[in-house]
């Protein structure tokens, strides 16, 4: 749509994550799987729930795919950020995310103050319409690979929910090219 986005490239370090999840596989629909799991979250209240129990320091939910076969197959992990594991239980997933190098995208602003009212999800298609930039159009002329051996991963804060200028993040792992 003519947007262009410019990445802040920024070293993380390692950290954890514990949340709710499913699998998939990349190769049968998995994102109608991860929108599915998406209205799941938020009908069961699943995000309240996970506050409640994992008490995390910060605010702030983590989506990443983590594979985890060489058939496609993965998990979509929807978590917090934890200092270790020991809220953890059984219904839940955990993930060690490795330290790395990312582009970190920021989502065009949209309005989300009548979400309630809207049949469509204007962050979802901002969310869909950057990932798309990103690997059509900003590896090629950006100097960056993408690295995969680390994890790439969406952040969900406090700046979208239900704002009018609602943005995400898009952490991307890289390396110079």
């Amino acid at each position: 749509r003519g947007v262009i986005m410019h990445p802040v490239i920024k070293t993380l370090p390692a950290f954890k994550v514990a949340g709710y999840g499913m699998k998939t596989n990349v190769t049968a629909g998995f994102m109608k799987d991860i929108a599915a799991y998406w209205d799941t979250y938020t009908g069961e209240n699943l995000e309240s729930k996970m506050y409640a129990q994992l008490k995390p320091p910060n605010h702030g939910e983590v989506g990443l795919c983590i594979p985890s076969s060489e058939d496609g197959s993965m998990f979509y992990l929807l978590g917090v950020i934890v200092d270790d594991f020991s809220r953890v239980t059984p219904d839940l997933l955990t993930a060690e995310v490795p330290q790395a190098e990312y582009a970190v995208f920021t989502t065009p602003p949209v309005d989300l103050t009548d979400a309630d009212k809207r049949t469509d999800d204007p962050l979802s298609v901002a969310v869909k319409t950057a990932w798309k930039y990103i690997f059509e159009e900003w590896f090629p002329s950006s100097g960056y690979a993408y690295d995969e051996s680390k994890l790439d991963f969406e952040f969900y804060d406090e700046r979208c929910h239900g704002l009018s200028n609602s943005v995400m993040e898009i952490y991307v792992p890289v390396k110079r090219a």
